[in-house]
This record gives C-alpha cells, sequence and structure tokens, in this order.
C-alpha cells in the first residue's frame, strides 16, 4: 500500500466549558459526525462565514 500524505497533520487543544462540550457533543451526534469532524466543520464554516 503507497503511503498516504495526512489531510489532518496537526493537532490542538484547548480548555472549553463542560456545558460547551456537551452541547457540541449532542450536535455531533444528531449530525452523525464525531466530535472532531463537528469541530472541523464548524471552524471551516466559521471562517468561510468571516471572509
Amino acid at each position: 500500500m503507497a503511503d498516504r500524505l495526512s489531510v489532518h497533520d496537526t493537532t490542538i487543544r484547548f480548555r472549553a466549558n463542560s456545558m460547551l462540550v456537551a452541547s457540541a457533543s449532542e450536535r455531533a451526534r444528531q449530525q452523525g459526525m464525531t466530535m472532531a469532524e463537528y469541530l472541523r466543520h464548524t471552524m471551516r464554516r466559521s471562517l468561510r462565514d468571516a471572509a
């Protein structure tokens, strides 16, 4: 199998309020996403909208 480049090549860590994490986790679940997928999706949308 050929090596392939990772699309996601950087780890990010931050602290967040437990209620915010619970809310994000529930939204991710409702949309059929993992928390990482949901946070990437949300960050991309926010950055796109800010442009």
